[in-house]
């Protein structure tokens, strides 16, 4: 009995002694552009308020006044918002009514103190009215001797729209750089990311005339670093999978990877030295866009069109996002910190994969289905709009 009473001692005395994580009350306010709304206050929209080292989220929505209020334990948040809404946006001198799709983030906020107020501006884009990326997979995959593999990676390119859309034309480029655990270079004087996006290695281009390769509604196209049947192919990997139905491969002079016949070869335009496509397999920020012109040398010998990377050597190719179709800020897997490569009009969030080789991808998440045609999600929030870790499924389009 008295070992039973000290036991209930020693536990009321540990009860009493432990402290309770101190929180704090902190708000957030939300902000249009300058022009939308005179750069007013948002109101009724959720924002989402994560806690870099734990993960943990928490929800709210902005009061009339735009503000939204937290309660947290101490640490570094990241601050989200992500919403549509119609408006009239002046468009070659016309006004036109138009979804928009506004984001906004604040990364890496310290919360250790209360009362803090902080302000969260937000950037639009029009809603994508055309191609989405699909999938992306760049993890490569490993053999059943457990060796590296990775001519497997592709890109699949899908028509979310109900009516024919033209891939003429269409472009697939990858970021300089990918090591996100550090800021990019890519900065202007306050250190904002630069109105153009910095491409190496090589911009693939769909060649055609305009209308010679339509992609019909819910339909898609795979453009594949190699088109074998990775999978059967004796040079290839039997735990990987067939890439011989692909519409393009990147085929490049003298490169990695052998012309596979039967898969067209899309163009490829080099930017910098190398015998391939370079995506890292750590994870990958990539873009697809138009050019201004078909004629391509006349954009790729335009000195103002490329720029050396701030402190490096490489000359890229500066894409502006007005040309950007459709973006993923796939940064590479890193535990010492993550700074985003694409801005808040193309992916406000990101979304990251399982180290390299590990056989998985990135796919979009479904929005609904019309009259059986799939419509996926598009808010540029990739955080929002992609699965990770998934099985590659290319040229499979989801049911549901």
């Amino acid at each position: 009995m008295k070992k039973f009473l000290y036991l209930i001692l020693v536990l009321l005395i540990a009860c009493e002694s432990y402290d309770e994580p101190a929180t704090y009350n902190f708000s957030v306010k939300a902000c249009y552009p300058e022009n939308i709304n005179d750069g007013g206050i948002v109101s009724d929209q959720e924002i989402i308020v994560r806690n870099i080292q734990t993960g943990r989220e928490y929800t709210a929505q902005t009061n009339r006044e735009g503000t939204a209020t937290f309660n947290v334990r101490g640490g570094n948040y990241d601050i989200l918002i992500s919403f549509q809404e119609k408006h009239t946006i002046d468009i070659d001198g016309y006004p036109t009514e138009k979804t928009l799709l506004f984001n906004g983030s604040l990364t890496g906020e310290l919360i250790l103190d209360d009362d803090i107020t902080l302000t969260l501006d937000t950037e639009y884009s029009i809603e994508n009215e055309g191609f989405v990326i699909k999938e992306f997979y760049c993890s490569g995959s490993r053999t059943p001797e457990d060796k590296s593999y990775g001519a497997d990676k592709f890109i699949e390119i899908y028509n979310n729209t109900d009516k024919v859309l033209y891939s003429d034309g269409l472009c697939f480029g990858v970021i300089r750089h990918t090591v996100s655990y550090e800021p990019t270079p890519w900065v202007d004087e306050n250190g904002d990311l630069l109105p153009r996006i910095p491409l190496w290695s090589f911009v693939a281009i769909v060649p055609g005339s305009g209308e010679d390769y339509p992609i019909q509604p819910g339909e898609s196209f795979i453009i594949a670093l190699s088109g074998l049947n990775h999978r059967d192919d004796p040079n290839g990997n039997p735990l990987s999978f067939d890439l011989s139905s692909a519409a393009w491969e990147m085929v490049v002079e003298d490169g990695k990877y052998v012309d596979v016949p039967g898969v067209p070869n899309i163009l490829m335009q080099r930017l910098t030295q190398g015998s391939a496509m370079v995506m890292d397999v750590r994870g990958q920020p990539v873009i697809i866009f138009r050019l201004p012109s078909d004629d391509l040398e006349a954009v790729f010998t335009d000195p103002d069109n490329f720029m050396i990377e701030p402190g490096g050597s490489f000359n890229c190719f500066m894409v502006p996002r007005a040309w950007v179709i459709d973006g993923v800020d796939n940064l590479r897997l890193d535990d010492r910190g993550l700074f985003k490569r694409l801005p808040n009009s193309i992916d406000v969030g990101y979304i990251q994969h399982r180290g390299g080789y590990e056989g998985v991808s990135i796919r979009r998440k479904v929005k609904e289905v019309i009259n059986g045609h799939i419509v996926y999600v598009d808010t540029n929030n990739s955080a929002n709009d992609f699965l990770t870790n998934q099985e590659p499924t290319p040229g499979v389009i989801a049911s549901e």
